[in-house]
């Protein structure tokens, strides 16, 4: 029988408020290793910079939604524009 194990980790740190908490406490009453505390960074470091990925490409479909709507708010308003001048 295949044994599952018993800790379960999230993509991200930040996916788990309980793992996050966990690690907070672990820090602050100093259950690890500086290599724990090593790793730890290094993957909370690594966890930042795709989160930033993320948020960029996240801002730039923002956008280049609000420039097609503004572009399409801005059409109707042009066209009547250019007919008021024409009259």
């Amino acid at each position: 029988m295949h044994a599952s194990p018993t800790i379960v980790y999230a993509n991200r740190i930040s996916d788990s408020e309980t793992m996050a908490n966990k690690l907070i406490y672990q820090v602050r009453s100093n259950h690890l290793s500086n290599t724990d505390l090593d790793n730890l960074q290094a993957r909370c470091k690594s966890e930042l910079t795709e989160l930033r990925q993320e948020l960029d490409e996240i801002l730039n479909e923002l956008r280049q939604l609000a420039a097609k709507m503004n572009a399409s708010e801005a059409d109707p308003f042009l066209d009547h524009m250019v007919q008021r001048k024409a009259a």
